[in-house]
């Protein structure tokens, strides 16, 4: 490793840390005027490494979360199965992340260093984890991002070796009079030029099919396999939708 490489590295950890360390203090420092006690158990700081699965979000373009696939160890530090978990990004991460999708340097299948911290959340009785940095495991160990007010851009991630290949993925679209009335057909051809503007024509396909009971929530399409049904779009919503299904197909 180069001695700048190792030292942007050794930068973007050492922030990360800084910022969780603050967090900390303000915590405990609540925790202290409310008079509760802390809950001495709990691993403040965590740094894991695990596959990308996706992200997590009530619509495209508002990611939430990193879903990554970790190995659990056994009691006698042997490894066990592997556990989904879901990582709270804060918004500077959530834009670093989709623009690495964007870009096709992060794909499903990658290894993603996550260094973070989590938070007891008493009323669910869970641990919640929250990023604040990220690494890519392919090839290079430059951050995906740090969560500081500074920095938010994104390294230039090394393309994963190349994949077999993936059967074809769908996006249905009803074709009725009715739906293109309601913007059905500006639709197809936004949705045309963007995935030609991903260079997906040639494994996205746009499949035209009847009828699909949500007339009046045109226009919609459903993305397949998995029947992931949006409705009300609007062509500027499309780039989000790409990058959330299809960007680790190239």
């Amino acid at each position: 490793m180069s001695n700048n490489l190792s030292v942007a590295v050794s930068k973007s950890m050492s922030e990360a840390i800084s910022n969780i360390s603050s967090d900390i203090r303000d915590d405990m420092s609540l925790i202290n005027q409310s008079n509760t006690q802390a809950p001495t158990a709990l691993p403040w700081i965590f740094n894991l490494t695990g596959t990308f699965l996706g992200l997590l979000g009530e619509a495209p373009n508002n990611v939430k979360s990193i879903v990554l696939a970790v190995e659990v160890l056994t009691e006698d530090n042997q490894v066990g199965e592997l556990e989904t978990i879901g990582i709270e990004l804060p918004k500077n991460l959530q834009a670093a992340v989709k623009q690495s999708l964007r870009q096709r340097s992060l794909r499903l299948g990658d290894r993603v260093r996550c260094i973070g911290r989590s938070r007891l959340d008493y009323a669910a009785n869970v641990i919640q984890l929250k990023a604040y940095c990220l690494f890519s495991e392919t090839a290079s160990v430059l951050p995906i991002a740090t969560s500081t007010a500074t920095s938010t851009a994104t390294s230039t991630m090394p393309v994963a070796a190349s994949r077999p290949a993936r059967q074809k993925q769908r996006i249905l679209v009803c074709h009725k009079s009715g739906c293109n009335k309601r913007g059905g057909r500006q639709l197809v051809s936004a949705l045309e030029q963007a995935l030609q503007t991903y260079q997906l024509q040639d494994r996205v396909e746009i499949q035209y099919t009847g009828c699909q009971k949500c007339c009046s929530k045109a226009p919609g399409l459903t993305i397949m396999p998995g029947k992931h049904r949006y409705y009300g779009l609007n062509p500027q919503d499309l780039p989000s939708l790409i990058e959330k299904h299809f960007c680790e197909l190239s």
